[in-house]
């Protein structure tokens, strides 16, 4: 009896050896412990009241970074779909719009969404220098009676 726990003992110390061996050398490795969700600084991100100024002059190009199937039940109306999910295929699409210098305000739905941050982050790393996160988005937009729209095109 002594000798069969002795063995399953070290089986499944080896089994989680061997797993945590695979997932450090995994190029997808999933990290041991959570790293804290940075802050998004002051200047990265928008007030409503300034996102609709903008809107409203029309220098901002507006980006919803939710999955397409929220985009088309309703979106800020003009804004276009790049999905942070999916980046690489949607932003060949909006690209040709857009210059380094394009103001740009991200958006999706929820204090905690983290799309809008993944989103300007990938467009930071683009080049874009004028990207600004507008928090709770999608939500705050709409309750404010502000210019929605729904469907699959801005």
């Amino acid at each position: 009896m002594r000798r069969t726990i002795q063995r399953a003992l070290i089986i499944v110390v080896a089994g989680a050896a061997l797993g945590l061996l695979a997932n450090k050398v995994s190029p997808r490795a999933i990290p041991y412990i959570t790293p804290p969700k940075p802050k998004a600084a002051a200047s990265d991100t928008i007030t409503l009241e300034e996102a609709t100024q903008l809107w409203q002059t029309g220098p901002a190009f507006f980006i919803d970074a939710r999955p397409p199937a929220q985009y088309a039940a309703g979106h800020i109306a003009n804004a276009f779909n790049v999905p942070a999910e999916d980046f690489a295929t949607h932003y060949r699409a909006v690209a040709p719009m857009l210059t380094p210098d394009s103001q740009i305000v991200a958006y999706c739905d929820g204090m905690d969404c983290e799309l809008s941050h993944q989103l300007a982050g990938k467009l930071r790393e683009l080049g874009y220098k004028n990207v600004r996160i507008l928090i709770n988005g999608w939500t705050s937009w709409r309750t404010a009676g502000l210019p929605t729209q729904t469907g699959t095109q801005p």
